[in-house]
């Protein structure tokens, strides 16, 4: 019997059709309904105004969008024979903006979506439903991207050849105060430990003597056996180049070259629904992509023993996105004591009318990869093409091929199966663009 359940409290929502034996889930097919047609708006548009509407694809991960679409633009005048380089002041800034976007989505995603669900899944008041939690938390990191890009979500600040935004040293100090606050209330809050104690950890031994919401999350994810329930295609991808992350594919934990010319895009399967998703492969293959994959390219202590422990579970896979947001505190903050705020925030570039020529961008947004290509003609641009993250992970294929999220649904009861797809952290309205 086949029964569809629209899913809501994700970015967006979804069409999950459920195709049951009993009370367990045999196979899923998932459809995205709504079209928006980003894709389309910008043909015929001056290649600047990418950097104002890509942007706009997501009320969550702007930032990543706007990244993905200058380094696009920047790639393009790189292959008209202009090449634009950018001060380590910009660059580190557009990471800093790029890491506090990753760090408020994970604290949201923790208390927004993975708290009250597993609260409902267990019927246990262990753990209080607290989203204020994850609100409050991410009012820091949103208060330090408004210092160097002017306003979150939705702004526009970088340009080829730079950033617009010229901060002083009064805006650099609020900044490191913002993280200071930010980190100390994670610490408090939600790991109970220390972000250095909680990033030496080597096994999940070591988070015995907490006792935080992040030690309430294990047990009853442990509780819930959903180290044994949730496993994917126990392959990933890491693309974007960064400081914070390692490009790589992971195959069990072995490590591979990875290039993004070899991600394409395909129908997605969706027999019951119109889909506007479509599913993005690496070679043809599925992977899964975002903070466990990141995690695994990295080769981290404490997420290679839970790999080895459990594997692609719905367990490493919540873990992973928690480890992830301590780590990244950690390095927004070298980040931010290694600016050089007497460099310059931009150089100058050729006008946009005399580039003629395609480019890429990479991103490693929250969810994972994300890729703007675009092809302009005299500063003009022809034709944009945006993959987003949740095409890989939460693709719609075959029985006989299916996305890691299928296939982490497969033979659990429906319940599991709708945690589980939560557990990919999904972004409905990145992925209709």
């Amino acid at each position: 019997m086949i029964t569809k359940t629209i899913l809501e409290q994700i970015e967006g929502e979804a069409s999950l059709y459920f195709d049951m034996k009993g009370n367990i889930v045999d196979f899923v097919t998932i459809a995205f309904p709504h079209f928006r047609g980003m894709e389309k708006m910008l043909e015929g548009k001056n290649a600047m105004d990418a950097l104002v509407i890509t942007p706009r694809v997501c009320g969550i991960c702007g930032h990543s969008h706007l990244l993905a679409s200058v380094r696009a633009i920047e790639d393009a005048y790189k292959n008209s024979d202009s090449v634009v380089e950018i001060t380590n002041k910009a660059a580190k800034v557009r990471e800093i903006t790029l890491v506090l976007e990753i760090i408020q989505n994970h604290l949201k995603w923790i208390y927004l979506v993975l708290v009250p669900h597993l609260r409902e899944l267990s019927e246990s008041e262990e753990l209080l439903n607290t989203p204020l939690k994850g609100a409050y938390g991410a009012s820091f990191a949103t208060k330090i991207l408004a210092i160097f890009a002017g306003q979150w979500p939705h702004s526009s600040y970088m340009v080829p050849g730079g950033i617009t935004s010229d901060f002083t040293y009064v805006d650099l100090t609020k900044a490191k105060s913002h993280l200071q606050k930010l980190t100390e209330y994670f610490e408090a809050e939600t790991l109970g430990a220390s972000v250095e104690e909680f990033l030496s950890f080597e096994s999940c031994k070591d988070f015995a003597p907490l006792e935080s919401d992040f030690a309430k999350i294990e047990q009853l994810l442990i509780d819930l056996e959903m180290h044994k329930k949730g496993h994917a295609k126990d392959t990933f991808l890491s693309i974007g180049i960064h400081e914070f992350s390692h490009a790589a594919k992971v195959k069990g934990t072995k490590l591979f070259k990875v290039a993004s010319k070899y991600v394409e895009t395909q129908d997605a399967y969706a027999p019951d629904e119109k889909s506007y998703a479509k599913n993005a492969l690496y070679k043809n293959q599925f992977y899964e992509t975002g903070p466990l994959a990141r995690c695994m390219a990295k080769e981290f202590k404490l997420i290679k023993n839970m790999h080895r422990r459990f594997k692609d579970s719905a367990y490493t896979r919540v873990m992973a996105r928690i480890y992830e947001t301590a780590y990244l505190l950690g390095f927004c903050k070298k980040l931010l004591d290694e600016i050089n705020i007497s460099e310059a925030s931009c150089r100058e570039t050729i006008p946009l009318k005399n580039i003629s020529g395609t480019g890429e961008g990479v991103v490693e947004a929250p969810r994972g990869p994300l890729i703007h290509r675009v092809q302009i003609k005299e500063g003009i641009i022809k034709s944009y093409e945006i993959i987003t993250p949740t095409q890989y992970n939460i693709a719609s294929a075959t029985k006989e091929n299916p996305s890691p999220a299928q296939q982490a649904m497969l033979h659990c009861s429906q319940a599991d199966a709708k945690f589980i797809f939560r557990t990919f952290d999904v972004c409905s309205v990145c992925t209709t663009h």
